[in-house]
C-alpha cells in the first residue's frame, strides 16, 4: 500500500509540478476528442454492433493499462517539445477531412490515431513517442475493418474454412460433400457464412497474442512472431469450429454454437502460450 501511496503521488507530482503545460495538454486532449467526436462514436457504434470488433471495447482500456504499468520509465523522462508535431496533426486533420467527406469511418480513425501520436510528439517529443510507441500500435486493433479488404478477403477464408473442415471431418472417418462453402454430413449441410470466415477469431486472437508476447517478452522480434502465429491458429480454430458444426448438428447455431466457438478460442490463447513459452524458454529475468 505505501509503495501504491508513493507511485501515486509521483504521477501528480509529474502532472501537475508545471501546471501551465498541464493546462496546455488538457485543452489539446479536450480539442482532439471534440474534433474526433463523430468518429470515436462510430467506432464505439461499430464495437457494439459489428461481432467481429467486439474486442475494440477493451483496447482503450488496455492501453491505458501500459501506460500505467511503465509509468517508472516515462516518468524520469525529460519532454521535448516538437514542432513537427504539428505537421503530424495537420496529417491528421486532412484525414478527418477527407473522412467527412465521404472516404469512410477507416480514414477518420485512422486520422484519429495520427494525431494522438501527433500530440504526443508535440509536447513529448521523441522520447514520450518511443515510451508510448506500443499502446499507440494496439490502437491499430481498435480500428474499424476496411470494407474493401474485408469484402475481398471474406469468400477466399470461407472456401478455405469449408476445405479443411471437410478435410478434417474425412480424417476423422465422415462422410462429407463439399459445395463451395456448402458442407453436407449425412444429409445434415452446413453453409459457411461471412460471420464463420474465420475475421471473428482473428481479430481478437492477434491482439491478445501481441498482449501475450508483450508480458512474457520484450523483444520486438517475439511480439511479431506471436502476432503471427495467430493467423494460421485463427484459421485452424475456425475450420474445426465449423467441421464440429457440421459433425454435430446441436452445435450448428444458438447458444451451443456460441459456446464451442469460445472454448475454441480458449484453446488457442493456451496454444499461442505453449508457443511462446518454446520459443522463449529462458527465464524472463534472463534476458538482456
Amino acid at each position: 500500500m505505501t509503495i501504491l501511496k508513493e507511485n501515486a503521488r509521483a504521477l501528480v507530482y509529474w502532472v501537475f509540478m508545471d501546471r501551465k503545460r498541464a493546462a496546455i495538454v488538457g485543452i489539446a486532449g479536450a480539442l482532439l476528442g471534440i474534433c474526433y467526436a463523430r468518429t470515436i462514436s462510430g467506432m464505439v457504434n461499430q464495437w457494439m454492433t459489428d461481432e467481429d470488433m467486439g474486442h475494440g471495447f477493451a483496447v482503450p482500456f488496455v492501453m491505458l493499462f501500459i501506460v500505467w504499468k511503465e509509468r517508472n520509465r516515462w516518468q524520469t523522462l525529460t519532454p521535448e517539445p516538437n514542432a513537427w508535431g504539428f505537421a503530424i496533426l495537420a496529417l491528421g486533420a486532412a484525414m478527418q477531412f477527407l473522412s467527412a467527406l465521404g472516404t469512410g469511418l477507416f480514414a477518420g480513425s485512422v486520422a484519429f490515431l495520427i494525431s494522438l501520436a501527433g500530440l504526443v510528439f508535440c509536447f513529448g517529443g521523441w522520447p514520450y513517442v518511443k515510451a508510448w510507441a506500443f499502446p499507440l500500435i494496439l490502437g491499430l486493433f481498435m480500428l474499424p475493418k476496411l470494407a474493401v479488404v474485408y469484402n475481398q478477403s471474406t469468400l477466399p477464408m470461407q472456401l478455405l474454412a469449408s476445405k479443411m473442415a471437410a478435410g478434417m471431418l474425412t480424417f476423422g472417418g465422415l462422410g462429407v460433400i463439399r459445395e463451395g462453402n456448402i458442407l453436407d454430413v449425412g444429409g445434415h449441410r452446413v453453409m459457411v457464412a461471412e460471420a464463420c470466415s474465420g475475421i471473428r477469431y482473428l481479430l481478437p486472437l492477434g491482439f491478445m497474442a501481441v498482449l501475450i508476447a508483450y508480458f512474457a517478452d520484450h523483444r520486438v522480434w517475439m511480439r511479431v512472431v506471436t502476432a503471427a502465429l495467430a493467423v494460421p491458429l485463427a484459421i485452424l480454430a475456425n475450420a474445426l469450429r465449423v467441421a464440429a458444426s457440421a459433425a454435430v448438428p446441436r452445435l450448428a447455431e444458438g447458444t451451443p454454437h456460441e459456446i464451442i466457438g469460445l472454448v475454441i478460442f480458449v484453446v488457442c490463447l493456451g496454444a499461442l502460450m505453449l508457443c511462446v513459452k518454446a520459443l522463449n524458454p529462458a527465464p524472463r529475468g534472463a534476458h538482456a
